[in-house]
């Protein structure tokens, strides 16, 4: 049932302060609402697609969802952040989540962008997320964060599509159930 006006609207401190510690915590089963995605397995573009079936009616074009964070070396605290068709690369300095009660630092949110291609001769896209690291949290326990995808207007393919049109063919609201359960292999890169 679709509701007129209904949408899922946290303020960042409820994505971090609720969402992102009680899925780290992993002691509140209502925080899968909001999926489990890794940021490294699929391309940005195939994110809204994956997110159709989602129990939450995200509001277009903002996405949410959670994203392991893997090390690019296991003694390393780089975090990897290349897809198959790109990668996503940092860009401005982090910002800071405070909470309102104490003004403690909960958390640290990392703004990337992604490039389609390779370092350095990626080509700039319009796809943006917001990474949310939990800072109240030991470092080993640091295994997710929570990805706030969005989409600035504007912006083409060389063959002249729409950059964040789906590579994927729409399937059956079956079909779909099994592909919101978890993530589809074989993603591709529209215009490659």
């Amino acid at each position: 049932m679709d509701v007129i006006g209904f949408g899922f609207r946290p303020t960042e401190e409820e994505l971090v302060d609720y969402y992102l510690r009680h899925r780290l915590l992993g002691d509140d089963p209502q925080v899968h609402v909001i999926p489990d995605i890794n940021l490294c397995e699929v391309e940005p573009w195939d994110v809204p697609m994956l997110l159709a079936e989602s129990a939450v009616p995200f509001d277009l074009p903002e996405w949410f969802f959670f994203s392991p964070v893997d090390f690019k070396y296991s003694n390393s605290k780089r975090i990897n952040r290349t897809t198959k068709c790109g990668f996503w690369k940092p860009t401005g300095k982090d910002r800071e989540i405070r909470s309102s009660n104490s003004n403690t630092l909960i958390a640290k949110i990392k703004t990337l962008v992604y490039y389609k291609g390779r370092v350095p001769r990626g080509e700039k896209s319009n796809f943006v997320i917001h990474e949310y690291h939990a800072v109240t949290f030991h470092e080993s326990q640091r295994t997710f964060v929570l990805c706030r995808l969005t989409k600035k207007p504007g912006g083409t393919t060389e063959d002249g599509g729409d950059e964040g049109e789906s590579s994927r063919i729409m399937v059956s609201g079956y079909e779909n159930q099994s592909i919101a359960g978890g993530i589809p292999s074989g993603s591709t890169s529209p215009g490659m």
